[in-house]
């Protein structure tokens, strides 16, 4: 039996949405070093990647977000981002949940002085949660912080993502093998475990989670010491030093290097 092809034409809105669709669903080709034209210079790429899945309960959600604010409006943070010099970082914020649900609800801003620095902690503070009910997609979640940083108008000496949740990931793809493609890029994931009596967690984000050069993990026993652990991790990546916020040794926990 002989089929025509002039018989089989696919509509071509049909195979243009298909088209779009798929670009979109399988996101940056992750085995190719990431190259991008000389935008503008900046010490430090870094997303922030904050859990908004069903786990997160809403008292903890809005802990999570005043934590993140207060981190930018501290003194040493600003002091960190100042000592960059330079173009400073660029730095984005971002809500996940499952696997299509990655929304950046601070756009890239470039940081570099103390007014800059508050007035991206006044854009956390803004922000109303995205997802609610939803399950918890850490892969997804690492695959679009590189798409931002593949994407963005900035040309970082250093890039680094930041992953916060309390969970284990539960949709999506696993995690560690999109950890090792992007770390293979020269990217550093490091990962704040939000214990909350699960206390597997932090040997699960140094398993699957996090790595590349100088990456880390700390881990906080619940959303009471969040605020403070933000400010020690955000000191210690934004200043590249890897004995930088070491002031509270009771939620700090040291990295004992990636993928064990």
């Amino acid at each position: 039996m002989r089929v025509s092809l002039s018989r089989c034409r696919v509509p071509a809105r049909i195979l243009t949405v298909c088209f779009f669709f798929c670009t979109w669903a399988i996101g940056p080709d992750v085995s190719q070093p990431i190259a991008k034209a000389a935008d503008v210079p900046v010490e430090l790429e870094l997303v922030l990647l904050a859990d908004s899945s069903s786990s997160i309960r809403g008292l903890e959600f809005d802990l999570q977000i005043t934590g993140y604010a207060q981190a930018f409006r501290s003194e040493e943070v600003i002091a960190a981002i100042k000592a960059l010099g330079g173009g400073g970082l660029a730095v984005t914020f971002v809500q996940w949940s499952a696997s299509f649900q990655q929304v950046d609800t601070v756009p890239w801003m470039q940081v570099r002085s103390r007014t800059d620095s508050l007035r991206f902690g006044d854009a956390i503070a803004r922000q109303a949660r995205r997802f609610q009910g939803f399950g918890t997609a850490t892969g997804s979640a690492l695959k679009h912080g590189l798409k931002l940083i593949t994407e963005n108008q900035f040309t970082g000496r250093r890039l680094v993502m930041d992953l916060t949740s309390d969970e284990h990931s539960n949709q999506g793809p696993h995690p560690k093998s999109l950890r090792d493609e992007i770390v293979a890029q020269g990217v550093t994931i490091n990962g704040l475990a939000i214990l909350d009596d699960n206390f597997e967690l932090e040997g699960y984000f140094r398993r699957y989670v996090t790595g590349g050069p100088g990456s880390f993990v700390l881990a906080v026993d619940s959303y009471d010491d969040f605020a403070d652990a933000i400010v020690q991790k955000l000191v210690r990546e934004i200043s590249d030093d890897p004995l930088a916020g070491h002031g509270a040794p009771t939620i700090q926990h040291a990295a004992r290097g990636w993928g064990r």
